[in-house]
């Protein structure tokens, strides 16, 4: 059984052919490609929120290269030690999905999988991977989910909506936080800035018990220039350098950074 609700009314959304519908008789119809579009226009600041197709395409062709997948094997880590029979797991700004895909291979099929992003065309190129996993366009300020349902939230480097988390994880439930420390990718911040500025991660800790928290540091090579070129225009970095620096990217080649991760286990 799904857990989709209502963005409308929050109501249980059921399934009618091609398309879902709640008890108040809000309809959303099921895109050719198998996903959901549980966005409304109150919940997006332009026509075409999230990232932009570049950047969520270097993320795909990058991510794809496996040089993430020691990230994805932590947070999996965790939910195997931890499983139940069944788990509903939502991951949360998933992007064009490989964590979310990742997480189904390592985990198994005997868990109900949800990926949710604002952007349409992330979700769109999510749908590639695995169509039997439930990939929803939506904001997580309003979690198309049913009250108390999840077993699992993942936020992986994105923006979380405490509230929401509160509202749609069982009261056993968990949130698997994973956020940048200071020195995530450091080497392509010293070759862009001109001073590497340091911010406090206070404002993106969560108000919850922390079940499990640690540093996860690790460095690797990428060793072609099209791989290189790719970390850097998944980055936000990449739209801030500068014109007298742009030649950086023509010049890119073998390449070695450091991961650079906190992952905090939170249970509201």
């Amino acid at each position: 059984m799904n857990q989709l609700a209502c963005p409308k009314c929050h109501q249980p959304l059921l399934r009618k052919d091609r398309s879902y519908q709640c008890v108040n008789h809000h309809n959303y119809d099921i895109a050719k490609q198998g996903y959901i579009n549980l966005l409304l226009n109150p919940d997006k600041a332009t026509n075409n929120p999230g990232d932009s197709k570049e950047s969520l395409q270097a993320r795909k062709a990058y991510l794809n290269q496996g040089y993430y997948d020691v990230i994805l094997n932590e947070v999996t880590r965790y939910i195997k030690e931890h499983a139940q029979p069944s788990m509903d797991i939502l991951d949360l700004g998933c992007g064009e999905g490989y964590y979310t895909f990742g997480m189904k291979k390592q985990l198994g099929d005997t868990h109900n999988y949800y990926g949710l992003d604002i952007s349409k065309t992330a979700i769109q190129m999510a749908t590639r991977y695995d169509k039997s996993i439930n990939w929803i366009v939506g904001n997580s300020k309003n979690i198309p989910i049913n009250d108390h349902s999840l077993d699992v939230i993942t936020a992986l480097f994105t923006v979380v909506n405490s509230d929401e988390l509160k509202r749609t994880l069982k009261n056993n439930g968990y949130i698997i936080h994973v956020t940048a420390n200071r020195n995530h990718l450091i080497e392509i911040k010293e070759l862009i800035y001109d001073e590497v500025k340091t911010k406090s991660d206070e404002h993106i800790r969560l108000p919850f018990n922390v079940l499990e928290s640690y540093d996860f540091v690790h460095q690797i090579t990428i060793d072609s220039h099209e791989d290189a070129v790719n970390l850097l225009k998944m980055t936000p970095h990449y739209y801030h350098i500068k014109k007298e620096r742009r030649h950086i990217i023509d010049e890119l080649e073998q390449l070695t950074v450091t991961i650079d991760i906190r992952l905090t286990v939170y249970q509201p």
